[in-house]
C-alpha cells in the first residue's frame, strides 16, 4: 500500500508547478464565473427592463462571437505567443463586465458581449494549449483529466455562492468581484510566467525551428487526420449535451407531472456524479489505453441512451441512463483533450484548441435545431435513436483520431511540425 501511494505521490512531482497553478487558475476563474453568470439574465432585465427575447439576444451574442472569432483568436495567441495572449483573455472581459455595470445603453451593453465572447474563446484555446505545452506527456491525460474535474467543481460552487453573494448584496455584486478576480488571475499568472521565464523560452524556441522553412498552415490543417477526427468527435459530444440541455429538458417537463423538478435532480446528480467520480476514473484510467478508455466510456454512453429507448416512461430509468452517460462523458471527454494536447504542433496549440471548440460551439448551434425536429414531428424514440448513432459516430471518429495520432508519432519521433518535414 504504501509503496502504491509513494509512486502516486512521485507522479505528482513530476508535473511541473506551473501547471498546478494553472489548475487552480482554472477552478478560481470557474467558481467565480458561475457565481455571476447564470444570474446575469436577470440582472440585464432588471436593470434595462427588457423583455426576455431582447435579453436573450444579449446573452446569445456571447458564444456567438465566440464561435465567430474562436479560428482566428486561437491564431492571432499562437503568433504572438500563448503566455503573452492568456492575460488579456482574461481582462478584456474583464473590462466588458466592468461595461455591464456602468453604461445603460443595450448596443453598447451588446458590444462589451461580443467582447467577453471573444475573450472567453481566446482563453479557452490559451489556457489548453499551456497545460499542453508544459505537461510531460506521460500525465498528459492526468493533467487534462483534473482540469476537467475543476471546471465542473467551479459549476457547483459558483451557483451556490452566487446566491450568497447576491442575498448579501446585489445582482451586480457577483459581476464586479468576477471582473476583479479576472484581473488578479491575469496579474498573478503574469507574474508566474515571468518567474518561469527560462522554460516558457524553451518552449518558444522549439516552436521558431517549426515554423522555419513552413508552407502553408491551411495546407497542415486540411491534412491533419487527428485534427479533423477530433473536431468530428467534439461535435457528436457536444451535441449529446445540447440534447439535455433543451430538448431533453422540454421533454421531461411535458411528460411527468413534475418535469422541471427530476430534471432538476437529474442535473444535481450527474454534477454530483463528477465531483465525486472523476478524479477516481482519472487515476483508473490513466492505466488504460486511448481505444480501451474510447470502447467503454462510450459503451456506457450508448447504454445509457438505449435504456431511454425502451424505459423512458420510468423515472427511475431517467437516473440509471445518466448516471452512466455521465460516467461516460467523464471518461471520454479529458482522453479526447488529451490526445489533441500530445498530437498539436508546439506553434500551433491554440490554433488546434479553437478549431475542435469550434466543432463543440457548432453543436451547440445546430443540435437544438435538429433535436426539437425529430421530437416536434416524430417522438422522443426518435430523438433517442439518433443519438445511439451519434454515440456510434462518435466512437468511430475517435477511433480514427488515435489511430491518425499514432501514425503520426510512429512517422517521427519528434513532434509534428507544421510543414511535415521531419526533425532530425
Amino acid at each position: 500500500m504504501s509503496s502504491k501511494l509513494s509512486k502516486i505521490k512521485e507522479r505528482y512531482r513530476q508535473i511541473p508547478f506551473l501547471v498546478w497553478s494553472l489548475l487552480l487558475a482554472n477552478i478560481i476563474f470557474n467558481t467565480f464565473r458561475f457565481m455571476s453568470m447564470p444570474f446575469m439574465a436577470i440582472y440585464f432585465s432588471e436593470k434595462l427592463n427588457l423583455t426576455p427575447a431582447e435579453v436573450g439576444v444579449l446573452i446569445g451574442i456571447s458564444p456567438l462571437s465566440s464561435l465567430v472569432f474562436s479560428v482566428v483568436g486561437g491564431r492571432i495567441a499562437d503568433r504572438f505567443g500563448i503566455h503573452k495572449v492568456y492575460p488579456i483573455a482574461l481582462l478584456i472581459p474583464a473590462a466588458s463586465l466592468i461595461g455591464y455595470i456602468v453604461f445603460e445603453n443595450y448596443l453598447v451593453i451588446a458590444l462589451f458581449s461580443v467582447l467577453a465572447g471573444i475573450g472567453w474563446t481566446v482563453y479557452n484555446s490559451t489556457s489548453n494549449s499551456i497545460l499542453a505545452l508544459h505537461t510531460p506527456k506521460a500525465h498528459t491525460e492526468v493533467v487534462f483529466g483534473y482540469n476537467y474535474w475543476v471546471i465542473n467543481l467551479g459549476g457547483v460552487i459558483g451557483p451556490l455562492l452566487g446566491v450568497l453573494v447576491i442575498e448579501m448584496g446585489s445582482y451586480e455584486t457577483p459581476i464586479v468581484l468576477f471582473s476583479i478576480i479576472l484581473v488578479a488571475l491575469a496579474g498573478s499568472m503574469i507574474g508566474l510566467f515571468r518567474v518561469k521565464k527560462a522554460d516558457i523560452s524553451a518552449h518558444y524556441i522549439e516552436a521558431e525551428k517549426e515554423l522555419a522553412g513552413s508552407t502553408s498552415i491551411f495546407t497542415l490543417l486540411t491534412k491533419d487526420r487527428v485534427l479533423i477526427w477530433l473536431m468530428l468527435s467534439y461535435f457528436f459530444i457536444f451535441f449529446i449535451e445540447a440534447q439535455v440541455d433543451t430538448n431533453i429538458a422540454q421533454y421531461l417537463n411535458g411528460s411527468f407531472e413534475d418535469g422541471v423538478r427530476l430534471f432538476g435532480l437529474l442535473v444535481a446528480m450527474m454534477t454530483g456524479l463528477i465531483v465525486v467520480l472523476q478524479p477516481i476514473i482519472t487515476h483508473v484510467f490513466s492505466r488504460f489505453s486511448n481505444v480501451r478508455s474510447f470502447v467503454f466510456g462510450n459503451s456506457l454512453y450508448f447504454l445509457g441512451f438505449l435504456i431511454l429507448l425502451f424505459l423512458n416512461n420510468f423515472t427511475y430509468a431517467w437516473f440509471i441512463s445518466f448516471a452512466f452517460i455521465t460516467i461516460g462523458e467523464m471518461i471520454v471527454a479529458p482522453r479526447m483533450q488529451a490526445v489533441m494536447a500530445k498530437s498539436a504542433p508546439t506553434n500551433l496549440k491554440a490554433t488546434y484548441f479553437s478549431l475542435i471548440g469550434a466543432g463543440g460551439n457548432f453543436a451547440y448551434a445546430i443540435g437544438p435545431g435538429i433535436g426539437g425536429l425529430l421530437l416536434t414531428n416524430l417522438s422522443i424514440n426518435y430523438l433517442f435513436l439518433f443519438l445511439l448513432f451519434i454515440v456510434f459516430a462518435q466512437f468511430f471518429a475517435l477511433v480514427q483520431a488515435n489511430k491518425s495520432y499514432n501514425l503520426k508519432i510512429s512517422d517521427s519521433s519528434s513532434p509534428p511540425t507544421i510543414n511535415g518535414i521531419k526533425k532530425s
